[in-house]
């Protein structure tokens, strides 16, 4: 009975790693190959010397969009320097803002200000004001009744908003509506790579070519040293000692749990 516990558990844990959440990226000093690290600019910078990857330093990095991307820093209007306070940059609306730093996500109309701080979509009375806009609960849009709602399924969406929302939805021209996102909708083997597996989270489904069509991956063994870290959103690594793409984040959990079923045989 153990045994078959086990390994219904042990299918249980490799199921859930076909999936990956964008949040869980790697740390720089994860990071053992140059290649990974270089392609983690701007969080991440290679030392030659030392043959290692480590914390960008905000000082160095030279244009605004490089700069806004790393948490760490923000865009003060002439240089990139160390995050502080989201209200010491200057915005008028959300675009502004988070082109300055993703860390601040809201506008009051002069300044930056934290997520903490977004309306909920009841708070926008137009469309121009509404669609798209991203408020306390995810992303929002226009409805036919006019007023100001969060947006739950693809299926709400116009298609200029489902086109502009992100990779969660994609507009089906057969049956002129937005549908939810899914690998079958990419139609060869370099753009068949993952997709959002669901409006307002950064929960992504990874994808593989077979043969002819755009599947679910239902491993990580598709991806290579040249794929593992970009198409997994930098949550995976390549361990070159190993040529295997890993897991940064649980890892250590993941090893525990395995410990300890082990135990169970």
């Amino acid at each position: 009975m153990n045994k078959f516990i086990l390994a219904i558990v042990l299918f249980s844990i490799a199921y859930a790693q076909l999936t990956f959440n964008a949040n869980n990226k790697c740390a720089c000093n994860q990071l053992s190959t140059q290649q990974d690290c270089v392609q983690s600019f701007p969080i991440c910078i290679w030392d030659s010397k030392s043959s290692s990857c480590s914390t960008q330093t905000c000082s160095t990095i030279t244009d605004q969009l490089s700069c806004a991307s790393n948490l760490k820093c923000m865009f003060n209007g002439k240089s990139c320097v160390d995050f502080t306070l989201c209200n010491q940059i200057t915005g008028v609306d959300q675009a502004e803002c988070r082109a300055k730093s993703q860390n601040c996500p809201q506008s009051d109309g002069k300044n930056c200000a934290s997520k903490e701080l977004l309306k909920s979509c009841s708070a926008y009375t137009s469309q121009s004001s509404c669609d798209g806009v991203l408020s306390s609960n995810g992303f929002c849009y226009w409805t036919t009744g006019g007023v100001c709602s969060e947006i739950s399924s693809c299926s709400q969406l116009s298609s200029n908003v489902c086109t502009n929302i992100g990779n969660a939805c994609q507009w089906n021209n057969t049956i002129n509506n937005c549908t939810q996102a899914g690998c079958g909708q990419f139609t060869n083997n370099y753009t068949c790579t993952k997709y959002l597996t669901q409006l307002n989270k950064e929960e992504f489904q990874l994808c593989q070519w077979n043969n002819s069509s755009c599947v679910n991956a239902n491993d990580i063994s598709s991806l290579n040293i040249n794929t593992c870290y970009n198409q997994t959103l930098q949550t995976y690594r390549w361990v070159s000692s190993s040529n295997t793409c890993e897991i940064c984040a649980g890892k250590l959990i993941y090893v525990l749990i395995m410990a300890v079923l082990m135990t169970m045989i």
